[in-house]
C-alpha cells in the first residue's frame, strides 16, 4: 500500500507543519541502519535497502557504524531507535510504514522519544485522495498518524521535485520505505542532508594469487599506514583475479602513498592491470 501511495498523484498539500527542505544541513560522520521486518528475519524478502544506502552514504563521506535487523515489535525497534539516535548523528530506517498491523515504525520511533502519535492534516488529506474516501477512520489513515514532532521532508531543496509523499523524520531519524524504488525516491528527497566534513578516498589492487601469499606485505603496509584501511576480499570464479585490495582513507595523499607503497613491495606478475578489469 505505501509503494503505491508514493507512487501515486497525491491531493492538495496544507502546511499543517512545517517541512524541511533541505535548507539547515548539517555536516556529520556517521550513521546507523535500521531494517524493520518480520520479512527480512524469516528470508521471504531479501533486504537490499541497507547495501543501497550503505554504498549512498559512503560516496558523500558518512561513515556507516552499524547496520540491525529487528522484527514488527514496537518494544524491540523503539529501544534499537534510541540507542541508534544516542550513538550517531544520523538513524535511517527502512520498513514498517503502511496501513497494516505490522506496519510499527512510526509508533515506535514515537515510543522511542516519548511522543505521542498525532493526525498530520497534510498527510490526512493525501492518505484520504489516494483511498478515494472521506471516511478518516480507514485503514489507510494510518500512514497519515506520525510522532507529534515530525518534520515533514517533501523535497530537496527549493528547487527540488516535490514528492507526492514525503520522507518523515524525528529528530535525527529519517523514516523510509521497505519497498526498495520507494525507498530510493524518498532518500532522493533528504540526500542533501546527510554531508560530512570527510570525503573518502580509494585506490584498488587487483591480484592473480590468494590472500596468504601477500600476508607480510599487508601487515607492513597496516603498520607504516595505521590512518589507512586495508581492505582483502577473496573471489571465486572469477577470470581476472582472486583478490581484490582496498585503500581507502580521508587523506587523498596517505590513500596514494599506502597505494605506492604496497605496489612497490607486492610482486609484479602478483598484479592484475585494473584495465582489465571487467
Amino acid at each position: 500500500m505505501a509503494s503505491r501511495l508514493l507512487n501515486k498523484t497525491g491531493g492538495k498539500i496544507l502546511n499543517s507543519v512545517r517541512y524541511n527542505t533541505i535548507s539547515e544541513v548539517k555536516k556529520v560522520t556517521k550513521a546507523g541502519i535500521i531494517v524493520v521486518g518480520d520479512e527480512v528475519l524469516k528470508g521471504v524478502i531479501q533486504d537490499t535497502n541497507s547495501n543501497y544506502l550503505a554504498v549512498e552514504l559512503h560516496k558523500i563521506g558518512v561513515r556507516l557504524k552499524k547496520i540491525s535487523v529487528i522484527g514488527d515489535n514496537i518494544e524491540e525497534v523503539s529501544k534499537e531507535v534510541r540507542h541508534f539516535s544516542d550513538s550517531f548523528d544520523y538513524v535511517l530506517t527502512t520498513g514498517g510504514i503502511g496501513p497494516t498491523h505490522d506496519d510499527i515504525t512510526y509508533e515506535a520511533v514515537a515510543k522511542a522519544f516519548n511522543e505521542k502519535l498525532v493526525l498530520n492534516t497534510e498527510l490526512k488529506d493525501i492518505c484520504l485522495k489516494f483511498y478515494d474516501t472521506i471516511d478518516i477512520n480507514c485503514p489507510g489513515m494510518k500512514m497519515a498518524y506520525i510522532p507529534e514532532s515530525s518534520k515533514l521532508n517533501f523535497k530537496a531543496g527549493i528547487q527540488g521535485p516535490k514528492m507526492n509523499y514525503p520522507n518523515v523524520s524525528v529528530n535525527n531519524v529519517f523514516i523510509f520505505p521497505g519497498v526498495p524504488e520507494m525507498m530510493k525516491k524518498s532518500f532522493s528527497i533528504v540526500k542533501e542532508v546527510f554531508q560530512s566534513n570527510e570525503k573518502f578516498y580509494a585506490e584498488f589492487v587487483y591480484l592473480t594469487v590468494p590472500e596468504i601469499e601477500i600476508i607480510n606485505i599487508l601487515e607492513t603496509v597496516v603498520k607504516e599506514f595505521p590512518n589507512v584501511e586495508v581492505g582483502v576480499y577473496p573471489v571465486l570464479f572469477n577470470k581476472f583475479y582472486k583478490v581484490k585490495v582496498t585503500i581507502e582513507s580521508c587523506e587523498e595523499k596517505s590513500t596514494r602513498q599506502a597505494y605506492d607503497r604496497m605496489i612497490s613491495l607486492i610482486p609484479k606478475d602478483f598484479i592484475v592491470d585494473s584495465e582489465n578489469i571487467k
